[in-house]
This record gives structure tokens, sequence and C-alpha cells, in this order.
């Protein structure tokens, strides 16, 4: 039975031999989708600007899809529709946002563009006026019937939630659109409520189960955890590092996965010689939102960036194949998320429901608990001082102090 289709993906293309002209060709990240490869023209260093362009095909492919379905030419160049008269379908709309906002904003474009197709899946023929609080709410019921990419059908569906930061899209892409062309009447996209996030944090004893995990280990009935064979601790070694730099420093996923051991001015980097970590290009800017700071790196981490470094030095020269980034797998970047590789690991450490995300979680709580500076963490891990005492500030020792003394302090007569 073949196998079935995995879709468009971006995928890092190892030196070769052109066939044509006997020349050596470099690594580039390439487009595979299905028997078809389109080149980024992008190198393993510029990782970032693969994606982009990843995010760009799939754009152009759904905007591609939706003009069929809609029995409307392509639409070609994007430029808004003058004519108000005329309906604006809603795939239009996606498309323009994801080819003109989406790369200036903070998420990763691969996310983005697994938004807005998720989006197109249901959105791509209907127009504006369609939007509404009744075809948000079938949206969000249509979502939470369909699988999690990846998963085996039926096992674990797309939550509420996900379909509410997905309509949040759509809604961000009818502002942007109705910010140069003017719509008659700009509807109102219906959002179900958010969750209250529970901001959970791994005890020092989950820590190392996972991290044990991740080096190879699985928990077995009996509670014991067992180590697994060379290839399957092979094949969970990016994990071992994501977990460190992660608890360590508290870094989004996206950052540590995209670090490189030289600096760049696309792609967060290292410098193992003053040991600091950069969560950005140099020349990228910073973004509101999700703030990405310059931070010195803990001596313990340090000394596995340096060990790391010097196996993947070693490595280079074995493969004849330069190792440029902290985190890869068979020697080539982690240009998706980590989710499901971290899910098995967490299963095999006897944990349930952690996310890579609890690692920065983890990391801020750790801080609190040991009772750093408010202002000096919130520098650290990127956060303002606000979030990191709203969210963290009960971990603190001095937490309600005053409060807690006035129970034990004696009264004078």
């Amino acid at each position: 039975m073949p196998r079935p289709a995995q879709g468009p993906r971006l995928y890092l293309r190892t030196g070769r031999i052109d066939p044509r002209t006997k020349l050596a060709l470099p690594d580039v990240y390439v487009i595979r989708d299905g028997s078809t490869q389109k080149s980024t023209g992008c190198g393993p260093d510029r990782l970032r600007e693969a994606q982009l362009a990843f995010a760009r095909y799939l754009a152009g492919q759904a905007v591609r899809a939706s003009a069929a379905d809609l029995s409307r030419p392509s639409p070609g160049p994007l430029e808004p529709i003058r004519d108000r008269s005329e309906p604006i379908p809603v795939a239009e709309v996606l498309a323009l946002y994801a080819q003109e906002r989406a790369p200036e904003l903070a998420s990763s474009p691969v996310t983005m563009a697994g938004f807005i197709r998720a989006l197109l899946s249901f959105w791509s023929d209907k127009f504006v006026e369609d939007v509404k609080r009744s075809t948000c709410k079938a949206y969000v019921q249509y979502r939470a019937a369909q699988s999690v990419k990846g998963a085996q059908p039926g096992a674990r569906l797309v939550s509420e939630q996900t379909a509410r930061r997905e309509l949040e899209v759509l809604s961000a892409a009818i502002g942007y659109w109705h910010a140069e062309t003017p719509l008659s009447v700009r509807p109102k996209v219906w959002l179900p409520p958010r969750a209250e996030s529970p901001r959970d944090a791994l005890t020092r004893g989950q820590a190392a189960a996972l991290l044990l995990a991740a080096r190879g280990y699985r928990r077995g009935e009996d509670g014991v955890m067992r180590r697994l064979t060379g290839s399957q601790r092979e094949n969970r070694a990016h994990l071992a590092r994501f977990i460190l730099i992660g608890l360590y420093t508290g870094t989004r996923s996206a950052a540590i996965r995209a670090l490189l051991w030289e600096p760049s001015a696309t792609q967060a980097w290292v410098d193992l010689d003053r040991g600091m970590i950069y969560r950005k290009g140099l020349r990228e800017r910073e973004h509101a939102n999700k703030r990405r700071p310059i931070a010195r790196l803990p001596r313990r981490l340090l000394a596995h960036l340096r060990r790391w470094r010097a196996l993947d030095a070693r490595a280079s020269t074995v493969r004849s194949q330069p190792l440029d980034h902290v985190l890869h797998h068979g020697g080539a970047p982690i240009a998706t998320k980590v989710n499901k590789g971290f899910d098995a690991i967490a299963r095999d450490a006897g944990l349930e429901d952690v996310t890579p995300h609890w690692l920065r979680h983890t990391c801020a709580t750790w801080l609190m608990e040991s009772g750093v500076d408010l202002w000096e963490a919130a520098a650290y891990t990127g956060m303002t001082p606000a979030v990191l005492l709203k969210h963290y500030g009960h971990h603190r020792p001095d937490h309600h102090a005053a409060a807690r003394s006035a129970f034990t302090t004696k009264r004078a007569a």
C-alpha cells in the first residue's frame, strides 16, 4: 500500500554533483511537493529566509487553489480590489496578508503558513461578507473534528484554542486589507473564549527524567528507566541539546532551532568565546511582543555548548560537511517544530501533556524560586517585569512575605 503524500515541506538537500555540468553544488534548502523540487536558493545558514520562501510558496499555492474553486482567473500579483461592490474572496485577503504582512511578524513563517492553509480549507469558497459569528463558530466545529497534522486519525484532535489562533489570523488579515482598501462593512471575527494558560513548569526531578529520556532511556511499567538501542539514542541527541538550552535560558523553541555556531545577520547564534547567546540575527528587527534579548550563558550550559561544538567539528571532518547549526538531526538542521519528538520523550519519561514551551515556563519559575531580581530575570528571559510578576511572581520566596509574617508576629500589648 503506497504511503500517503506528506504535502509540501522544506528539506535541506545536501551537496551533490550536477549531472549536466559535473560541478559541485552546495547544500541548499528546497521545497519538496510530491515529485517536484523547488530550490529556495538558501544555504544552511539562511534557514529563516528559506522558511519565508516556503511560506510564500504555500500562500501562492493556496491562492491558485482558491481561484480555481471560485472559477476566477488567478489573481497574479496581489492588488486589493478597488470596486467595493465586488465581493472580496477571503482567499485573496489571506494571500495578501501572507505575502506582505506575515513575513514582518515574530511568528514562524512556516507556522503562519500552516494557519493560513487551515483557514483556506474552510474559507476558500467564501467571501469577506460571509464572515460572521455563525460561520466562525462553524469553523471552530470544523477544525475541532480534524486530527492534528502528523497524528494518527482520531488520536489527537485540533483544539479549540488552535482554531481561535487561526481565526485571530483571519481577523488580522481582514484588518490589513481594510487599512489599504476600506471595506463598506468590516466584519467582526467571532473568537471562542481564551483558555487560561496554566504556566506549568517542570520540577527538578521531572526535568531530569525528560533529559534522561532524550539521552536514550525509556521508563518501563515498573518505573525503571532502561537504555534504548544505539540508533534510537542517536535520533534523540538533538532533543537533549534542545532541552538543556531551553531550561537554562528560557529561549523560545524557534530561536533554539535556528541557533548557529557562527555569527549571522539573519539567525540566532552563540558566541562561545564571550559566553553569549544572541537570540536573533545581527540585522533582524526586534519584535515588541516576542523580545529576543542577548543573554550571558550559564557556566554549565556554556560547558555543554563547547563540548557539542567540539563534537560537531569532529563530525564535520568525518562527513566532509560543515555542521553549522547547534541543533541538527542526521546532519541536517531542524527546519520544523520538534513537537512530535518531544512528545515521544515526554511519554518515555512518564510525563503527560508536556510541550516544548514548558521549558520556558520552567526557566522563569526556577529563576523566581531562586529569588533572582525581577528586572534581571525579565531581561534574561525576554519577558516584561509585569508579565513575569503576574504569571511567575508567586514562586518567589518573598511572595506575600509581609502578609504571611502578620500571622506570626506578636502584637504589642
